[in-house]
């Protein structure tokens, strides 16, 4: 799949949610948003597979498909490191080293359907969230690099403002072994 932020895009341009190959430190990645009309790099970069969570109804972790390969997944998942101001921010990143129980928790999501919007969802921290209170992810305005936004969880209270930058319209990449390379498709191996 690949997530397209619903408040930052507009009819001639989609905002992609992607994992480029920025490193927070040499076991992160940043996960950011690309402003831009977006490259053949930043859609090869900007898709993920979606892994339910053994035993969990609601529960997926997103997996990037760049990153990854059939040794290792590298997963999105939201640290207890917090953004810039203001304080309600958590990073949102990307695991490049073999997952620990710490992160397998921390990248767990729930999705939720956006109410009255049938093509959008928000995607809620599992691990951070209470019954009280949702952590969604969200699209920020803030732009740490020039042409891509960051991507944060939101730990405060969601105002009107944050439920609209948390909602995701979900595009399903179609491909084939025409036209991908085997390397590419390594998920395929694992359903044999």
């Amino acid at each position: 799949i690949r997530l397209v932020s619903v408040h930052w895009s507009d009819p001639e341009r989609d905002e992609y949610l992607y994992t480029p190959d920025i490193e927070h430190s040499d076991k992160r990645r940043e996960v950011v948003s690309w402003m831009n009309e977006p490259t053949e790099d930043i859609l090869s970069k900007s898709r993920y597979m979606v892994e339910s969570v053994k035993g969990e109804e609601n529960q997926i972790r997103l997996v990037s498909v760049h990153w990854s390969n059939i040794e290792r997944y590298e997963y999105l998942y939201s640290p207890e490191i917090d953004g810039p101001t203001p304080k309600e921010l958590r990073q949102m990143l990307s695991w490049m080293n073999e997952p620990t129980e710490d992160i397998l928790s921390k990248s767990r999501y729930m999705v939720e359907p956006v109410p009255g919007q049938e093509d959008e969802i928000r995607l809620a921290s599992v691990h951070w969230s209470d019954p009280e209170r949702y952590e969604y992810l969200i699209t920020s305005r803030h732009q740490a690099r020039q042409d891509r936004r960051d991507i944060y969880s939101w730990k405060g209270e969601p105002t009107n403002d944050i439920l609209s930058k948390s909602r995701y319209r979900v595009e399903f990449v179609h491909s084939s072994k025409e036209e991908e390379t085997e390397e590419e498709n390594w998920w395929e191996d694992e359903k044999q």
